[in-house]
């Protein structure tokens, strides 16, 4: 008799899980809902090796919530505002640091700090990351070495790990005021200290097109074409200004130093 019960009909106002019948939309949620599962799972076994340290499991849960802050923070760091004005587009270069004594020991106490702005700042950032230390908090003596290891805003121009933070801030703030010529300036000088960085305004010549297109101005500056105009005629066909060899002669003489770019060449001056 069963065979001929009627079969059951669907509910047509029966949501399944994913409330879409879309497949594409259904992978999307379920790879959403692993992702947050696999996030849960390290987090369970990140608060339960923190908690095997000595720490309780507030404080446990509480630095967890830390280093998410900083995820965070580095990802909206990496994100650009296309509403900001223009002073704010300027580069604002910036150091990851962290508390070495604990970075041996595996954990991860630094934070990205602002290298434009002033020294006492940076320090204070520097110290802040230091009193967060794992290791001075279960043993009781202060975390004091620091290192650098990362940096972003500083063009092509490498930090040292252990950079002071003099020089630090005065390229920050250099970069910041003046753009990457500014990185470039402390690239090209092997001694890195303030009082050479701070030579920059006196330095720099400008950014231009190629290293002929330097010379072609420094030709405009001495008003060479008023200086041609004032020769014969039949001098004046002859007479071709050499813009390479004059850069030529320019740098080999160490008179000017060039920087290549994408977008060209910085000149500074070699004397100075």
């Amino acid at each position: 008799m069963s065979e001929h019960l009627p079969r059951p009909q669907p509910n047509p106002e029966a949501v399944n899980s994913y409330g879409t019948d879309d497949p594409e939309k259904q992978a999307e949620i379920e790879a959403a809902r692993t992702a947050a599962a696999e996030e849960r799972r390290a987090n369970r076994e990140k608060l339960e090796r923190y908690v095997s340290y000595g720490l309780n499991e507030e404080d446990a849960q509480g630095l967890i919530e830390h280093e998410e802050m900083l995820a965070a923070r580095r990802e909206a760091l990496a994100t650009s505002n296309p509403e900001e004005g223009e002073a704010d587009k300027r580069i604002r270069p910036r150091i990851y640091v962290r508390s070495l004594v604990d970075y041996t020991e595996g954990h991860d106490i630094g934070d990205w700090i602002d290298a434009s702005q002033d020294l006492e700042d940076i320090q204070r950032d520097v110290h802040s990351i230091l009193s967060r230390s794992l290791h001075a908090h279960w043993t009781g003596e202060p975390a004091e070495e620091w290192a650098i290891h990362d940096q972003d805003g500083f063009g092509s121009l490498t930090l040292h790990e252990y950079e002071s933070l003099d020089v630090v801030c005065a390229l920050g703030k250099g970069i910041h005021e003046h753009g990457l010529p500014f990185a470039a300036w402390a690239e090209i000088n092997d001694v890195r200290d303030t009082y050479t960085l701070n030579r920059f305004e006196a330095a720099y010549f400008g950014a231009y097109d190629s290293r002929e297109a330097y010379a072609e101005h420094v030709f405009e500056e001495m008003e060479g074409e008023k200086e041609l105009e004032a020769l014969p005629d039949w001098v004046r066909d002859v007479v071709r200004v050499d813009y390479e060899r004059m850069t030529h002669e320019m740098e080999t003489s160490g008179e000017v130093r060039f920087v290549d770019h994408p977008g060209g060449v910085w000149a500074f001056n070699g004397r100075v």
